[in-house]
């Protein structure tokens, strides 16, 4: 079992870092990025979206809330920046296991590539018998399309979590996303 709950602020600067320091001393990045990490607690599962929405406008930056619970396939994303709101993405988290419960802003760049993978598509197909679901199916791939209540596509929590932080961090995952056995290795800039 893995679970992940985390705050990703982008902190290209020597001011941004210090003002993320001085809010969350325990927040640190990993060698190579710009992005610091403040791990939550399992538990954590509400995404704390006024004071993160907060946290990017004070400090003019990117900042998501990463979440994910691999038993049940939970997965949660929320993007702000600039203290605007981009993105919101809720599976399976408190409503209904493996449903798109929430789905709010514009699509993201990593998003075709990570949940609509064209093998997740032919697998579904296999074991999809009726002629109009099979169409439907077709359709939400094609053009990419999430929607809260929709069960499809249908993904894996910790793997779309990986997706995301790869893209943010030019193709390489943190550690914590990893593995949960390696401890990442701590800087503060």
């Amino acid at each position: 079992m893995g679970t992940l709950n985390a705050i990703y602020v982008r902190a290209a600067d020597s001011d941004t870092t210090a003002a993320l320091l001085a809010k969350y001393p325990a927040a640190y990045t990993e060698a190579r990025t710009d992005f610091y990490a403040i791990n939550q607690p399992d538990d954590q599962f509400l995404c704390l979206e006024g004071e993160l929405c907060e946290l990017s406008g004070e400090l003019g930056t990117d900042v998501m809330w990463l979440s994910f619970q691999s038993v049940v396939d939970a997965f949660q994303f929320h993007h702000w920046r600039e203290g605007k709101h981009l993105r919101s993405l809720v599976y399976g988290c408190f409503e209904q296991e493996r449903t798109w419960e929430r789905v709010d802003g514009r699509p993201e760049p990593w998003e075709r590539r990570a949940l609509f993978d064209p093998g997740r598509l032919a697998i579904a197909l296999e074991y999809t018998k009726d002629p109009d679901e099979r169409r439907d199916l077709e359709r939400i791939y094609r053009e990419a399309e999430l929607a809260a209540g929709s069960t499809e596509p249908s993904i894996d929590g910790r793997e779309r979590a990986r997706d995301v932080a790869k893209h943010f961090r030019g193709g390489r995952a943190p550690a914590r996303v990893l593995s949960f056995s390696v401890s990442p290795q701590r800087t503060h800039g």
